[in-house]
């Protein structure tokens, strides 16, 4: 890890726990490049045509210098065949701010400030010492007795690992990373408190401790945590379903065969409920849904952001700043999550292409994509939107156009059409490195 990384870090640990500290103590709270070639009259003429229009628009943007080329990158993960069912586009709702009627000419660009190795895990953020304290402070702040601490790895199986990798010669990298500490868990009465490497915070609440979500408000001053909601399955025929906390009548909240406007209404309900903690002042909500083989419509998530401000703003909110409600089987609340991406590490704002460039490069076969099949060809081109890719495999965070793609060879015989996602880096490709190593998909 580079010093200036892992000072940073120490510089994060030491602000965690002085204000953890400080609140308890007062009380509160990386495809081919495609080249086009004009001739020159062709040139000329566009040249014409061209400079009022950009007299017109251009004239506020900012002078662009020395800004670092980016690598795309091209790593998805396990997380397999990005697809959605529909019977039509239309279908497909988000709640992205974006729209392809929006004109803007640059968006900020981010440095993921944590570092993950291949498989996801945090192998840079808080040391042991620091998940320690932050789990005991959690447990304070809702006045809970530890009962008893757990790390993982345990001291032994890091003691193993380390005399089995000094056998084998490994490096001394290796060895590093090989034993860090990945989380920190404390048992309390009704409740498990687990930190992660990276600062994430993960609750798992029981029954008797349910009035704890009401005080979710005393995790304000954190800005990533998950709280699970552990209550009793259901056996029903040969499945079990999840109960989940009961909500009142007139609210469904299932993840199959909800509509958009009983999640809608569901989610609002949540957020009044348990969203003041978050700050978030005018809602966007994102009830955004699919359909499975069988044609039951499946909710794939429901969230909130801030939608007020200017329209970069909002769509940062809407990709880095979220308020989760999930859903269980038999129509409960299964948990919440907030997550406040850090993006303190600006690395600067990036002229960005149009849609209508991304859509012609995407038709010539620049894209990424974990679509199994090549892009069948412009006229199967469903949709787009505008969104940051900020995954544990990103370096960088940097936004990109997400087509939907019709793919005619996945249409089910009951209808249902299978529309894969295909990306295009938006950032002009004169700041990206790697561009020339496209062949048209990566995976």
């Amino acid at each position: 890890m580079k010093q200036d990384k892992l000072m940073d870090s120490i510089g994060r640990i030491d602000d965690d726990i002085i204000l953890e500290a400080e609140f308890y103590t007062k009380g509160k709270k990386s495809v081919k490049k495609v080249w086009a070639k004009w001739a020159l009259s062709a040139a000329v003429i566009c040249l014409i045509v061209t400079i009022p229009i950009l007299f017109n628009r251009n004239t506020n943007i900012p002078e662009v210098k020395n800004l670092p080329k980016l690598t795309v990158n091209d790593k998805f993960g396990d997380m397999g065949f990005e697809g959605l069912m529909a019977y039509d586009i239309s279908e497909l709702k988000t709640g992205n701010p974006w729209t392809e009627e929006n004109d803007l000419t640059t968006l900020p660009v981010f440095n993921n400030p944590n570092e993950y190795d291949s498989a996801g895990c945090p192998v840079s953020g808080l040391s042991a010492k620091g998940m320690y304290a932050k789990t005991k402070n959690i447990a304070r702040l809702f006045n809970l007795k530890i009962k008893s601490l757990s790390q993982d790895p345990t001291k032994e199986e890091i003691k193993e690992t380390r005399k089995r990798l000094k056998k084998e010669k490994s490096s001394k990298e290796s060895i590093k990373r090989n034993t860090v500490v990945r989380s920190v868990t404390a048992q309390c009465e009704g409740v498990e408190i687990k930190v992660e490497k990276d600062g994430n915070i993960i609750l798992e609440i029981t029954l008797e401790k349910v009035y704890l979500l009401k005080e979710i408000k005393r995790l304000n001053i954190y800005n990533s945590f998950d709280i699970y909601l552990k209550y009793e399955d259901k056996t029903i025929g040969e499945t079990m379903d999840s109960r989940g906390f009961p909500l009142p009548g007139g609210y469904k909240f299932t993840f199959d065969n909800t509509s958009g406007e009983d999640a809608l209404k569901t989610t609002r309900y949540l957020f009044n409920e348990y969203g003041d903690f978050s700050g978030i002042k005018t809602p966007g909500y994102d009830t955004s849904a699919d359909y499975t083989f069988d044609g039951d419509l499946h909710r794939l998530h429901t969230f909130v952001f801030e939608n007020k401000g200017s329209l970069t703003e909002r769509i940062l909110n809407y990709n880095f700043t979220r308020l989760y409600f999930s859903a269980t089987s038999l129509g409960g609340l299964g948990g919440i999550t907030y997550n406040k991406t850090d993006l303190s590490e600006k690395i600067g704002d990036y002229p960005i292409i149009t849609a209508k460039e991304a859509r012609k490069l995407l038709v010539n076969g620049c894209y990424i994509t974990t679509v199994p099949e090549k892009m069948p060809g412009e006229k199967y081109i469903a949709g787009v939107g505008l969104e940051y890719r900020a995954s544990r495999l990103d370096s960088v965070f940097m936004p990109y156009y997400r087509f939907l793609v019709e793919m005619p060879a996945m249409k089910e015989k009951n209808g249902l059409k299978t529309f894969g996602a295909y990306y295009v880096p938006a950032v002009k490709s004169e700041y990206l490195e790697n561009m020339e190593v496209w062949d048209g998909r990566f995976n």
